[in-house]
Order: structure tokens, then sequence, then C-alpha cells
């Protein structure tokens, strides 16, 4: 994909190195000259352009409108607001991402027609809170703006799963066993996958199915 991303520092770094891995083509928006330079110089595939880019000026010098994707991930979430909608309404780019600092403006940025808004503060305090109330979840993680959720449990040696099938466990209708992990070994399961103590299962399931799903994998504890 084309990529516009608008923002600087580590969490930039990090980002075009990933996108860089799978190939993507990137143009980076940064108002620090100096990042700038850095930037570039690490990276010769890739277009930089030194600005703001919450100014519609900017975004133009870039470029930016044939970008399938924009991601702004400044510091300032009214600066981020700004580029997204710029970038949709003014460029028609048809998805826009967004970091927020504060996590109340995450609900502001959906409303608004921002595709993907993401607060580190509120996905972390949910994962700790997950995980602090329920031992048997390994990993927790929110997704589609905590619509739908991914959990790992570990089956312990008295759990009343041990033993069967998967065909004989009920889930509802909305949750999956994506993955079992058995012995290192890591694999897509089918129904007649017996579940063994030591296993760690990956589940997938919307929000509102997710006490009934977490009681199913620990026999009913939290």
């Amino acid at each position: 994909m084309k990529i516009a991303i608008v923002g600087g520092g580590k969490k930039v770094d990090f980002l075009v190195e990933s996108l860089l891995d799978k190939h993507h083509n990137l143009t980076v928006i940064n108002c620090d000259r100096n990042e700038c330079i850095e930037l570039s110089r690490a990276h010769e595939n890739i277009n930089v352009i030194h600005g703001d880019g919450s100014k519609s000026f900017i975004l133009e010098d870039a470029a930016v409108g044939d970008a399938d994707l924009m991601i702004a991930i400044t510091s300032n979430d009214a600066d981020n607001l700004v580029i997204c909608q710029l970038a949709k309404k003014r460029f028609g780019i048809k998805r826009a991402f967004a970091t927020v600092s504060d996590p109340a403006n995450q609900f502001v940025f959906k409303r608004l027609g921002i595709n993907t808004a993401i607060s580190a503060t509120r996905v972390m305090a949910e994962i700790i809170g997950q995980m602090a109330s329920v031992h048997e979840i390994v990993n927790y993680i929110p997704m589609e703006n905590g619509k739908l959720q991914l959990m790992e449990f570990h089956i312990a040696s008295d759990n009343a799963l041990c033993g069967k099938k998967l065909a004989e466990i009920s889930l509802p209708k909305n949750s999956a066993v994506g993955f079992i992990t058995h012995d290192g070994e890591v694999a897509v399961p089918s129904s007649d996958t017996k579940i063994s103590a030591g296993d760690t299962l990956t589940v997938m399931a919307i929000t509102e199915e997710k006490t009934e799903v977490v009681n199913i994998f620990t026999g009913g504890i939290g």
C-alpha cells in the first residue's frame, strides 16, 4: 500500500521499519527537521517531508492524495484529528488511522469518521484489568475498538476441559478457537482436536460473549 505517516520520534522509527519489511510505499511528514534528516539517511527508499502535517498545503506538497492510508501519530490529539479529517475530506483518502493521548478522545474521533482511533492508555488498562482478574488468561488483546476480544487461555491439569475434544465444547456462536499450542507446536485445531493439560488456546470472541467464553475456559472463574 501507499501509506502517509505524520509524526515523529521513536514511534515513527519503529513503524517505518515494520512497514518497510512488508514492502509498503511510505511518505513521512515530520515538523522536526533533524529527525527528517536522520530518517532520510536511514531509509533512502521513503519520501520524507519536513513540515506541519496538519496544514493542507504541506499534505498537498507531500502528494498524499494517492495514498491508501493516512496514519497520524503526533503527540497532539487535535492535530491528529485535523490530519485525518483533511486526509479523508480534502484528499479523498478512504482510510485514516490515529493515536490518541487522551482516552476520552477515542470516541470523539470515531464519531467524526476516523476509521481507527487507538488509545494506548485505554488498551493497557483493559489488558491489565482482564489479566489480573482471571489467572488462566495469559494474553488478552482488545480489537476493533473493544468490539472483539482475542484471548489466550492456559489449560491447567485440573481444568474440566482436559481430555475433551473441541467438538464437545459448546461455544457461543460468535466465538471460536483459532489456534492451539501443544508441546510448543502451534496448530489450527479441528473439531476432533483433544485438549490436554499444558495447552494454550487462542480464542476470539465478540465482547458480548467474552464473559461466557472466559467461564467456559476457566471453569467459571472471573
